[in-house]
């Protein structure tokens, strides 16, 4: 389970997880801002399976919207890029353990499949225009824990010999963050830089920054990689601005609440001394005009506590 320090949004020391859903899509808000970045992160997942690679150049990158199906069934992702080579790549970030995200997967992959066809086409013209779906899931936690790879390609074959791979334009990748600090350090993949830059940020409530200069080696791949370079600049540009931040603080809050251990962190605050950072939070929600009753949802402060703020 993710560990969350309370975050004090004026504290300008104070450093949003590049994990969190409202860092992630603003950062990933376009291809002109951030698809060298996609490409990227899309490309070392690919070659860490060996046979994989992205056939075509990135034209669009799309943050947090939904597939609709005809019977208007919906599916949420994280990230959708697409390239002029027909491929869709999902990137799903979880922080916290999904029994059902390699489910979601298949769900996402029918509404993109049932998207690409018109009514009246023939099963081979269906199959001609059906996309490359590759899905990319990012996971602070390790979904097989018999298995110490950073990585679990994922694929859908034959079950019996031989196992050929049954549906072609389909594969995934799960993505197992807390590895990195289980197996050796290899800086020389990119894909281990992108997984350490990430999981460190996220769990040591670090800034990219911060974890960029604690390692010459990932100042080295900064200069090396033009999309992870992005990447780090896109961060530091958002986690600066008001309204991200504030969004991350609704975020942290939201997770807690999920998770059953926000009266849990709430009293750990308490112990620490940070009531004043708690009252800080509530005045600047106040003053930004959030309800009252949010504002106590998310504090735990009395509704006459926050009238005297």
């Amino acid at each position: 389970m993710p560990q969350f320090q309370p975050f004090d949004p004026s504290n300008p020391n104070s450093a949003p997880s590049p994990l969190a859903d409202p860092i992630t899509s603003a950062i990933f808000s376009s291809v002109e801002e951030a698809g060298l970045a996609a490409e990227s992160l899309i490309r070392e997942t690919l070659k860490s399976d060996g046979n994989e690679k992205l056939l075509g150049k990135i034209i669009r990158v799309t943050p947090q919207h939904s597939h609709i199906s005809p019977r208007y069934r919906s599916c949420r992702v994280d990230i959708e890029s697409e390239t002029d080579s027909n491929e869709h790549i999902i990137v799903e970030v979880q922080t916290s353990r999904d029994p059902n995200i390699m489910r979601r997967d298949l769900f996402t992959a029918s509404h993109i499949y049932v998207k690409t066809s018109n009514k009246g086409d023939s099963p081979t013209q269906m199959a001609t225009k059906m996309p490359r779906v590759i899905f990319i899931n990012i996971l602070g936690y390790n979904i097989r824990s018999d298995n110490n790879d950073l990585v679990q390609p994922f694929k859908v074959l034959y079950t019996k010999p031989p196992h050929d791979i049954a549906i072609p334009n389909f594969c995934g990748y799960n993505i197992q963050l807390p590895k990195v600090e289980e197996m050796k350090p290899d800086f020389n993949s990119g894909l281990y830089c992108w997984c350490y830059t990430l999981y460190t940020a996220h769990k040591q409530n670090k800034s990219i920054q911060e974890v960029i200069t604690m390692t010459p080696a990932l100042q080295a791949y900064t200069l090396e990689d033009t999309g992870f370079l992005q990447f780090c600049k896109r961060y530091n540009l958002i986690a600066g601005t008001e309204t991200a931040r504030w969004e991350y603080q609704r975020w942290i809050w939201d997770t807690m609440r999920e998770e059953g251990i926000l009266e849990g962190a709430r009293e750990e605050a308490l112990e620490q001394g940070q009531v004043i950072a708690t009252e800080n939070l509530a005045r600047k929600m106040k003053e930004a005009g959030y309800p009252i009753k949010n504002i106590i949802e998310l504090t735990g402060l009395t509704h006459n506590k926050i009238q005297e703020l």
